[in-house]
């Protein structure tokens, strides 16, 4: 009598047949051609495993196809995480736009997924910079002019629903922008990677920053006015110039145990820092980070 379990080593060998046909004849994609290529060898230890063990032990040939699973959910997750991890530059995409002459403000947003986000002043008045990643990324600017005001959106995003490990990894985006005008909204979320933020000189209004998985770091001009609301799941670390009085809400666990000036801030019991001395702050920053808040 034929069981299932004398039928697994049979049908291992027609399915990996079938899938080698499909691919020759271009009948599924290079995703998944990929993927089926590297768990080419766990067919065999499954095969293998099923003439070793399916005359031997009970349910002999499940547990192979059990085992060849379990090795083949471990090495893809490995390769995965691997090269996942690794910053890559096939895909390079720059950016570059000069400010009409009547632009006195700029408002700016970028939605992004792997990348490491590094933002500084310009030397011109333009908005520049480049992105460096794998080709499993597509980065999509925005510029448009709506009267006095440039608006700049990016936003990145995975080209295809299945990606070659090839195609995976991390990427780079730095962004440089003109101290002439003023920044109305600064608006970058990141969903993993650190987050650099480095505005000494720049004029900034309303800024959100956000390192879903990563550090944030950020640095502040003197110029008041300034809201801004930082989160990170890992550590921030902040720099305010001296002269310029900013109140500062701690939140999440690194309010906990912050880091600051004790002779140059004051912590209330509501985890908020006040400048000492100072009548009335001129900025207003909330942190929220998982790690330690450092505010120097």
């Amino acid at each position: 009598m034929i069981t299932l379990e004398r039928l697994v080593a049979p049908l291992l060998v027609i399915a990996a047949a079938a899938l080698w046909i499909a691919h020759l004849l271009g009948a599924i994609s290079p995703a998944l051609a990929d993927l089926l290529g590297r768990a080419a060898p766990a067919l065999l230890i499954a095969l293998g495993l099923a003439l070793l063990l399916g005359k031997r032990a009970r349910y002999g040939n499940l547990i192979a196809v059990l085992l060849t699973v379990g090795v083949v959910g471990g090495v893809a997750a490995i390769s995965f995480n691997r090269e996942a991890s690794a910053f890559r530059e096939d895909y390079i995409e720059p950016l570059d736009y000069s400010l009409p002459p009547n632009i006195t403000t700029l408002r700016l947003s970028a939605e992004l997924r792997r990348t490491l986000v590094e933002v500084r002043q310009a030397d011109s008045r333009s908005i520049s910079g480049e992105f460096r990643g794998s080709l499993e990324s597509l980065l999509t600017p925005n510029y448009r002019v709506e009267g006095n005001i440039a608006i700049l959106d990016i936003r990145e995003t995975q080209r295809d629903a299945l990606s070659t490990l090839a195609q995976v990894g991390r990427g780079r985006l730095t962004l440089r922008l003109p101290p002439e005008v003023t920044i109305e909204t600064l608006t970058i979320s990141t969903a993993e990677g650190d987050l650099t933020l480095a505005a000494t000189d720049l004029a900034l209004r309303n800024v959100s920053l956000t390192a879903a998985n990563g550090n944030l770091a950020a640095q502040f001009s003197a110029n008041a006015g300034l809201i801004a609301d930082l989160r990170a799941s890992g550590t921030i670390t902040v720099r305010i110039p001296p002269e310029l009085a900013a109140e500062i809400a701690l939140r999440g666990g690194g309010a906990n145990a912050p880091r600051f000036n004790e002779s140059a801030y004051t912590q209330r019991i509501d985890n908020v820092l006040v400048p000492t001395g100072a009548a009335e702050p001129q900025a207003q920053l909330t942190l929220e980070a998982g790690g330690t808040i450092t505010v120097e």
